[in-house]
């Protein structure tokens, strides 16, 4: 798959320029471009199928390939973050300064994450600052943390915050997924530099996140600093709504005389091979085979034939976890036949 269809992730921002410009009618397109254009579009278009052949794979080894449209993205998510700064200053209407928190949000929450998650993941210190810098401007930097270093090591176990259970409500698993996490993050920073609290990188997180809201604050009053949170507020829950898609109902078993999980596999990840929304979201919707190879990155992503599939993509299933007794009847199922095809049984989770 080339770079250039990569590129489809700009429909987004350019949808919330055009909404915030021209306004009308058309302030609702970016939410009829995520939430109904992308699964029609998923539908329409043909499944995303292709193999990794070595030259592929050397191609996109190389950082100039896998970091540039990331990069360009961080250069967007700042440039339209004052850019619709300016706007909200000089709005008057409350609701229409909340809309506008939301829809940025969305982009915040779909792109924002998406970027800082795979740029979270590199081993070289500029991508790692521009991941902390994007999940800074969301108020949600221990994601980088808690996502390396707890949910790859815990995940599909009691021990993850971020894997939701058979049966357990998107509205149950928000509030312990929020806390867990933080509290999970905490601890990783708490052990890594012990008594050294300067090198704590949730506080310098905290920190920087308080410097946006005074500087936001500071510069358009009220108004800008409520913009700001909202649309971390909404970005937020948007990824844990997504981790809740990610792993909902999956588990790792646990060998009785070790104690010990079984290693990470394909088989512990909804997965899904839809064109449309796999280049939106630099293959976020592999993330079978991101839990199984993590250091890959997103255009060596591929799908595996024993990953269980999700029904339709990620925005379609945001809207389905909104609604727990649909959530429950189209995804029970789906867990339960998956449990039956691995041969795993809830009591050796």
């Amino acid at each position: 798959m080339s770079l250039l269809n990569y590129c489809l992730f700009l429909i987004l921002p350019a949808s919330l320029v055009i909404s915030y410009h021209v306004g009308g009618t058309l302030k609702f397109l970016p939410l009829a471009f995520v939430f109904i254009g992308v699964p029609a579009l998923d539908y329409l278009l043909p499944k995303f199928a292709y193999g990794i052949t070595e030259d592929i794979k050397e191609k996109y080894q190389k950082p100039v390939y896998s970091l540039i449209l990331p990069y360009l993205y961080v250069l967007l998510h700042f440039s339209l973050l004052i850019f619709v700064s300016t706007k909200i200053m000089k709005m008057s209407s409350w609701p229409n300064i909340g809309y506008a928190a939301f829809v940025f949000g969305l982009m915040s929450g779909g792109l924002g994450f998406t970027v800082g998650h795979e740029l979270c993941h590199k081993k070289d210190k500029v991508s790692r600052f521009l991941a902390d810098l994007l999940l800074v401007s969301v108020c949600y930097q221990h994601y980088a943390i808690e996502h390396v270093k707890g949910h790859h090591l815990h995940v599909g176990t009691k021990n993850d915050p971020a894997s939701a259970k058979k049966g357990e409500g998107i509205y149950t698993f928000l509030p312990r997924t929020l806390w867990g996490s933080f509290i999970s993050a905490f601890g990783i920073e708490k052990r890594r530099v012990k008594k050294q609290w300067w090198k704590h990188k949730m506080i310098r997180g905290l920190g920087g996140s308080l410097l946006f809201v005074m500087a936001f604050a500071f510069i358009g009053g009220e108004k800008l600093a409520s913009f700001f949170l909202i649309q971390a507020f909404v970005a937020i829950l948007l990824l844990e709504v997504v981790n809740y898609v990610e792993h909902y109902g999956l588990y790792r078993k646990k060998n009785s005389k070790t104690g010990r999980y079984e290693k990470v596999t394909p088989i512990h990840s909804w997965n899904s091979d839809l064109y449309f929304s796999n280049a939106l979201l630099f293959n976020l919707q592999r993330h079978s085979d991101h839990h199984a190879n993590v250091n890959l990155p997103f255009p060596l992503l591929k799908d595996h034939p024993q990953s269980p599939m999700l029904p339709v993509g990620y925005p379609g299933m945001v809207l389905l976890a909104l609604v727990p007794p649909l959530w429950f009847r189209v995804m029970d199922p789906k867990v339960e036949e998956w449990e039956r095809v691995n041969n795993y049984k809830l009591s050796s989770a």
